[in-house]
């Protein structure tokens, strides 16, 4: 008896461990979209990143639309100063949307006309592996002038 519960023990510990492989591989790897995505829209490279976003985003905005926004929304922020993640988690269940692969990452972000600026980034896996941006969101102060 003692043999089968060891045996189990080990097995779980194998299981769980291969398992946190594979989320830190999913991390590390929606990271690196995402690093990208917000470089292209910090360097107005804004085509990129729309065709970045997930296609549930893009059934929402016409690219023209999407680009506008983000645009004006850039210009509202200013100038990249600093942008640093601060929280990087993976969960196969988010509410409202199936069952996945999905990685939230959190930023603080210096802009050179807001303060307290936070960013959320949720990513989602698609049928071809690949992340994509499901989600963008954003809460700041403005600067005083």
């Amino acid at each position: 008896m003692k043999k089968f519960i060891l045996t189990l023990i080990s097995i779980l510990g194998i299981y769980s461990a291969s398992a946190q492989k594979y989320t830190d591989q999913y991390i590390k790897d929606a990271s690196k979209t995402t690093e990208t995505w917000l470089s292209n829209i910090n360097n107005n490279q804004l085509e990129s990143a729309f065709k970045m976003l997930s296609n549930e985003v893009k059934v929402r905005y016409q690219k023209e639309s999407w680009i506008s926004l983000i645009n004006e929304l850039m210009i509202e922020f200013g100038e990249i100063e600093n942008r640093k993640a601060t929280e990087k988690r993976f969960q196969s269940e988010v509410d409202g949307m199936e069952d996945g692969f999905y990685v939230f990452i959190d930023y603080i972000v210096s802009y050179t006309n807001t303060i307290n600026h936070i960013e959320q980034i949720l990513l989602k896996q698609n049928d071809k592996k690949n992340w994509e941006i499901v989600d963008y969101s954003y809460e700041f102060q403005n600067k005083e002038k």
